[in-house]
């Protein structure tokens, strides 16, 4: 892959939080004004996009940035049609429609935070976009497995005990990342304040910035106690973390702890250190779940398999959309209904009726 050209003398560098240096052409005549909307560049890429979009805007945007110097383009140019081309490249290479729709995003991100015009409606844009999805079509190739109640039961007795603190760690992970429908990112960010044992009930989780609320408005989420199967009940898993949490040097003596991480890294002798555990952590934690467990196809697994077997499950128990949404937190209803979708393919279907009633009007025929 080239190494990206050297900037002209009048072109002017502008280092980015979210992407790294950006090569403004001819902008150097606008230094002062370009190097205050930089600084502003770090709000921007903590704030306003989560880690995981983060990650992807950054290789997105190092991809297109080597493809425009591969053509002895120049990336930073507002040209939809070079975006035209780059889709097409994009696509040829086997690029799902969702992926691209992420490099674009990344590329318009780029463009705003170096003050440049990009119009991804453009019409020559718009026609070489739909006829790449007309051609490939918009469904995902592949969705994350979902770890419903039976594949958690598995995979939790892989874990070590709860009397161990990676035991007790991996136990309330999976069991909270499963029962607030959590996003990987937004189970790492839990503080212990965030965290209230309900008697009789179970938990109530407050979730203070997420995908959906990126304003940091926070929502509430309850989680009911499983008493009848101890070692799957999320209440039972975090008290047996917090009684590890709470021996941690970063607690010790402090006045108040609840603005401190629930769940902080370890090293191997089981000593818990200060730091908030990362969020690929639990990406590694349910992959290496899935394959001790021995589940068929475990790279489908994933972080999101917690989530989506949360919503999977409340689908196949009878839970409305309503009720789905409410505890994953979902913005879009044409999402939550992908998880009702494969209940609802079975729920009051006309062949079963059809059959039935078929038998019942068949001679002899014993009731089904």
């Amino acid at each position: 892959m080239p190494e990206p050209s050297s900037a002209a003398a009048d072109d002017l560098t502008l280092e980015t939080g979210l992407f790294g240096p950006l090569v403004l052409p001819g902008a150097a005549a606008r230094a002062e004004e370009l190097r205050t909307l930089s600084a502003r560049a770090a709000v921007y890429a903590t704030r306003a996009r989560g880690e995981g979009t983060r990650r992807a805007y950054r290789s997105a945007w190092k991809a297109y940035d080597a493809w425009c110097q591969t053509l002895g383009r120049q990336p930073l140019a507002g040209d939809p049609d070079s975006l035209a081309l780059y889709a097409v490249h994009c696509a040829d290479r086997g690029l799902s429609v969702a992926t691209l729709r992420v490099h674009l995003a990344a590329i318009q991100a780029a463009h705003r935070l170096a003050g440049i015009a990009l119009d991804l409606r453009d019409p020559r844009l718009m026609m070489v976009l739909e006829g790449i999805a007309r051609s490939k079509g918009t469904r995902p190739r592949r969705r994350a497995a979902a770890a419903g109640p039976d594949t958690l039961r598995l995979m939790l007795a892989t874990r070590r005990a709860a009397d161990t603190p990676l035991g007790a760690r991996d136990r309330a992970l999976l069991l909270l990342g499963f029962g607030a429908a959590l996003r990987r990112s937004e189970l790492v960010a839990l503080a212990l304040g965030d965290v209230e044992m309900v008697p009789g009930r179970g938990l109530r989780l407050l979730i203070r910035r997420s995908k959906s609320d990126p304003r940091g408005n926070g929502q509430e989420i309850a989680v009911w106690a499983n008493p009848a199967e101890p070692a799957v009940c999320p209440l039972a898993a975090l008290e047996a973390w917090l009684r590890f949490r709470r021996q941690a040097g970063d607690l010790a003596g402090a006045a108040s702890d609840a603005e401190r991480p629930l769940f902080v890294g370890m090293s191997k002798a089981g000593r818990l250190n200060a730091a908030q555990l990362s969020d690929k952590a639990v990406w590694r934690l349910v992959k290496e779940a899935a394959r001790a467990a021995g589940l068929p196809d475990p790279e489908r697994f994933s972080g999101h398999s917690l989530r989506a077997g949360l919503a999977t499950a409340a689908g196949e128990a009878g839970a409305d959309l309503a009720q789905i949404m409410r505890q994953t937190r979902h913005r879009s209803a044409e999402v939550a209904l992908g998880y009702l979708r494969p209940a609802d393919l079975w729920r009051n279907n006309p062949t079963r009726a059809i059959w039935e009633a078929a038998r019942g009007s068949a001679p002899g025929t014993p009731p089904g």
